[in-house]
């Protein structure tokens, strides 16, 4: 893979680190080639938010730390939430049918940030026009 700036959505983190039988491999072995050709990656808080609430409610906080290092250890640029990534994904969502508020966020913040990719799992986004969206499925 080519691509300089990529963004990571919620689902990929989960199969990596959750060891998903289906998708672990596949999303560790791209963030390691994403790592080592220099690739910048980003998420943002949202993604924090998302991946922190099956193990808040199975009360594994081990969990969290583990995501947070995996974060760091990765080199993963973690971007706020602001008004204007808001308003464009109410224009994201306004745009396509059947996109979900928080999906509209983090594709929001990954279009303003000016990210080649959009790495997730969720085939609706294909219908996305403003970044390339590539699937776990399709690595």
């Amino acid at each position: 893979m080519t691509d300089s700036n990529v963004f990571i959505d919620t689902a990929p983190f989960i199969y990596a680190l959750e060891d998903n039988e289906f998708f672990s491999a596949k999303v560790r072995n791209a963030l390691s080639e994403f790592y080592l050709k220099d690739t910048v990656m980003y998420t943002s808080l949202l993604t924090f938010t998302e991946y922190c609430v099956m193990p808040y409610r199975k009360n594994e906080t081990r969990k969290i730390e583990d995501f947070e290092q995996f974060i760091l250890d990765a080199n993963i640029s973690v971007l706020p939430l602001t008004k204007s990534i808001a308003k464009f994904a109410a224009q994201i969502r306004a745009k396509y049918s059947g996109i979900k508020a928080m999906d509209a966020l983090q594709l929001a913040t990954a279009i303003s940030r000016k990210c080649d990719v959009f790495l997730t799992n969720d085939k609706q986004l294909h219908q996305i026009e403003e970044i390339k969206v590539l699937l776990v499925d399709e690595l």
